[in-house]
């Protein structure tokens, strides 16, 4: 019972701190394991109680709660402001992973979902010339500069008018798709791949691109998305500052927990990191992940609803 105590002490301690993300990246990264530190701490609160061990085992509840007060959101619907319309617009995410070669797997995929616009983030030169991908009916828009590697590779419909805003470590790394919905309402979609935090200094990166995001939507004057590989979780300092600043409401808020990173590994490993959040005048009709298709991601498929 005392390592139990012992670990116990240490989780609690560790979510309590989690909070402070925004003043170390390390903090902001033990956050995106909220779902697993509820989990473990609940199941210490249980083992101190039988080994009677109360008060190691309130500091467990405490830690517990904690971390579920802010994963628990997740499994509670926003309210639906304005009314429903027939407008409607589906849009797929997926992080494909530099090496992925599953062309006609992803294709199929992408044919089955019939989306408005499609954003393939580490897309490589290859998937924008692949035979299977260019069959596809959608105008192909590379949204990285030539010299790069990979960036995003947006799907969208002729008329939709793309610009991206650069792809390069340092650069906001997103790219602009303004469509119409099927009733003629103008939406603005930023796809969005910021930096993985391995680091203090890509951590700042990853940030700051999440806050261009942020002032991007809070400057639009039309219904606006954000989606793609936030390479954050819910419980991110960054994405929380992303929702507070940009006045945007994340889609997984009445689906439940919906983890996307590592789909090669463990499922208990597993956290969201790949996001869709909105602004006002939408609303959310269904939000799903697509299967493993020869990546780390899975893909996220999300309907959203146009009200007035």
């Amino acid at each position: 019972m005392t390592l139990v105590a012992g670990a116990a002490a240490v989780l609690t301690v560790v979510s309590l701190a989690a909070f402070g993300g925004r003043w170390w990246w390390m903090l902001d990264l033990a956050a995106n394991f909220r779902p697993h530190l509820a989990a473990l701490l609940a199941a210490s609160t249980g083992l101190l109680l039988v080994g009677g061990r109360r008060r190691w085992a309130t500091l467990a509840a405490v830690g517990a709660v904690a971390n579920l007060a802010v994963v628990v959101p997740l499994y509670v619907a926003p309210p639906v402001e304005g009314v429903v319309t027939a407008e409607s617009l589906r849009v797929v995410s997926f992080n494909l992973k530099g090496d992925n070669r599953n062309f006609g797997a992803v294709a199929d995929f992408l044919a089955e979902q019939d989306a408005d616009v499609v954003f393939l983030h580490e897309a490589t030169r290859d998937w924008s010339e692949a035979p299977e991908i260019r069959a596809l009916p959608y105008r192909l828009v590379a949204g990285q500069d030539p010299e790069l590697v990979f960036g995003t590779l947006v799907l969208v419909p002729e008329d939709a008018r793309v610009v991206s805003y650069g792809f390069a470590e340092e650069q906001p790394r997103s790219v602009e798709v303004t469509l119409t919905a099927d009733r003629g309402t103008p939406i603005r979609i930023l796809g969005v791949h910021p930096v993985a935090p391995s680091d203090g200094r890509r951590a700042g990166l990853r940030d700051a691109q999440l806050l261009f995001a942020a002032r991007w939507a809070s400057s639009q004057d039309s219904r606006v998305v954000v989606v793609g590989d936030f390479n954050a979780t819910p419980w991110s300092w960054a994405f929380r500052r992303l929702l507070a600043q940009g006045g945007l409401t994340d889609s997984m808020r009445g689906f439940g927990l919906q983890a996307t990173y590592p789909a090669d590994r463990n499922p208990l490993l597993r956290i969201p990191i790949d996001h869709l959040v909105f602004g006002e005048g939408l609303v959310v009709a269904d939000r799903r992940l697509g299967p493993a298709l020869g990546s780390d991601h899975f893909p996220l498929v999300v309907d959203l609803v146009v009200t007035r």
